[in-house]
């Protein structure tokens, strides 16, 4: 048996009735349905019950060619469908096999050529639905919605996340209008032992200037189903039953990021209407979806003032065909196009502040006086960083005066300010350094003047030194041999009279003289200065010192 492959050509205008009416969104629908079962918006309700429609055609996905068994006696004939509408006939002949000489290649050649146009030709007439799906962004930097994400001091690394919602009302309504044509005309059953194939892609750029990616998690097709499922959450539940992550690819030149999603029903390619149609949230009207955490971090050392994370636009770019198609309304085509959300990185003004002790500054105030300095991250190496800015000149005080005592000449800053570029560090990871936040400060000070004595717990105020008190004189009676009634002590005050060789007798008693030789006077100052020094007595009675003069006469 010979068989051979018909084309079947559709032609601008057919012998069949066909509908040249456009459905919402610009939509040729159902070439096959009698142009009076839609008018230009809606579809009529009476279709069916007042109109006579003709079969809607369903062919194999065979390129637009069909492949019928003709009869060994019958002629091989192409059908075409002109733009008269009349169906002529052709005769073909029978294909021979036989040695193909190089001028038959050639022609063969030329011929497939032609063929493939006209099969290009054909799914171009083919028609289809071209529908705009509206697109949203948002971006998300640990886990919180924002679209500027300032430095943060000592922090690492910072989790940034694309988000997209694709509006997909377009999609299912169009899908919807085709259902109900093919039911009134062929049932429903008939419509549920259809299927459906499809795909769609998820395009965006990142920056790889400030974004670091970690591939693990970026292509991996888990992950973003994942993604997709719990973003989308119920309301697309059965939609993602059939819709699967096929792929992702990366390109680290250019920052590209490709997500492809393929429906693919328990691994077969394509999905039954039936499942569609029973399956609740299989026709989301959102699809809605970060992507997966940790797939790309900015770490600090790549942090730049002013750079945006995703540059350029995202897409949303997909079709959904019937298999085997029909009916121009397939394949709905969708796209949503959008800038990119530029998720922007900022670095907040650094502070410097500037203190004067022992003085003031030119205007004689000394209140501390803070100046704001712009900065930015600068990258020292794979894991190192610091925050620099530039004072300028303007900002320095300057004419500070001394106070009083202290040494005008010998002011000095703690740590002299420059303008130099980026000279004033605020922060340096992985050392010390004195910044708070992102602030420093500058101490100028006068030292004090020389020769006066300093206290080393206050400087400024040195202690005066005390004198110390004069001691206590031991007193002695005014008039000794008299009683002193009120029991008062001798006045000791009194010098002991000279002893003539320039030494105070009571100070020094001469060792020459024996102690009864002594004049009484002497002998009663000497005896009482001793025992009120040497003993330690702070006084003695009248009657003491009687007693002692009565003992000494007798002798």
């Amino acid at each position: 048996m010979i068989t051979k492959m018909l084309k079947v050509t559709l032609a601008a205008s057919m012998a069949m009735p066909a509908v040249s009416a456009i459905l919402p969104g610009n939509t040729v629908f159902a070439q096959e349905l009698p142009a009076e079962a839609v008018t230009e918006n809606t579809m009529d309700t009476t279709i069916g019950s007042g109109l006579e429609m003709t079969d809607i055609i369903e062919t194999p996905e065979l390129d637009g060619t069909v492949e019928l068994p003709m009869l060994p006696e019958q002629a091989e004939t192409e059908i075409v469908l002109p733009e008269t509408g009349e169906i002529t006939e052709e005769t073909v002949a029978p294909e021979v096999m036989e040695t193909v000489t190089e001028d038959e290649t050639a022609a063969a050649e030329e011929e497939a050529a032609v063929a493939e146009k006209e099969e290009s030709d054909l799914d171009a007439r083919r028609g289809g639905t071209d529908v705009g799906c509206g697109l949203k962004l948002n971006t998300r930097v640990n886990g919180v919605d924002m679209t500027v994400h300032d430095y943060q001091v000592g922090a690492d690394q910072y989790d940034v996340q694309l988000g997209g919602t694709l509006d997909m009302k377009k999609v299912w309504s169009n899908y919807d209008a085709f259902k109900m044509a093919y039911i009134l005309k062929n049932g429903k059953e008939a419509f549920r032992s259809k299927a459906l194939v499809g795909s769609y892609d998820y395009t965006f750029t990142i920056n790889t200037d400030v974004v670091t990616v970690n591939e693990d998690i970026l292509l991996s097709t888990d992950a973003w189903q994942e993604a997709f499922e719990t973003g989308s959450g119920a309301a697309a539940a059965g939609f993602f039953h059939f819709m699967k992550c096929s792929g992702v690819t990366y390109n680290p030149t250019t920052g590209e990021v490709k997500v492809t999603f393929t429906i693919n029903e328990n691994g077969t390619g394509q999905v039954k209407v039936a499942s569609i149609e029973d399956s609740a949230g299989s026709k989301p009207k959102e699809i809605f979806a970060y992507s997966p955490e940790g797939a790309m971090v900015v770490k600090n050392e790549n942090f730049k003032k002013g750079a945006s994370v995703f540059v350029g636009k995202a897409t949303f770019r997909g079709e959904i065909d019937m298999a085997p198609w029909m009916a121009l309304i397939f394949p709905i085509r969708f796209e949503g196009c959008i800038e990119q959300e530029n998720l922007t990185l900022d670095v907040q003004d650094a502070s410097v502040h500037f203190d004067v002790i022992n003085g003031t500054w030119a205007d004689g105030t000394k209140d501390t006086i803070t100046e704001a300095v712009k900065v930015d991250v600068i990258k020292l190496g794979e894991g190192s960083h610091m925050v620099a800015g530039t004072l300028e000149e303007h900002q320095i005080p300057t004419g500070m005066i001394a106070e009083t005592g202290y040494v005008q000449e010998s002011g000095a800053w703690d740590n002299e300010p420059t303008t130099e570029e980026n000279a004033t560090i605020f922060h340096k990871s992985g050392v010390t350094t004195r910044s708070n936040g992102l602030s420093v400060g500058y101490t100028y000070s006068f030292p004090e003047e020389p020769g006066k004595p300093v206290d080393p717990e206050n400087p400024e105020q040195p202690d005066t030194p005390v004198t110390p008190e004069k001691p206590d004189q031991p007193d002695t009676p005014e008039n000794p041999g008299e009683d002193n009634s009120n029991g008062e002590n001798p006045d000791t005050n009194k010098k002991p009279e000279d002893s003539g060789n320039g030494t105070n007798s009571a100070e020094k008693p001469s060792a020459a003289l024996p102690s009864g030789s002594r004049p009484a006077s002497k002998v009663l100052t000497a005896a009482a200065t001793g025992l009120g020094f040497t003993l330690g007595l702070q006084a003695l009675s009248v009657a003491g010192i009687l007693a002692i003069l009565k003992k000494k006469r007798c002798k």
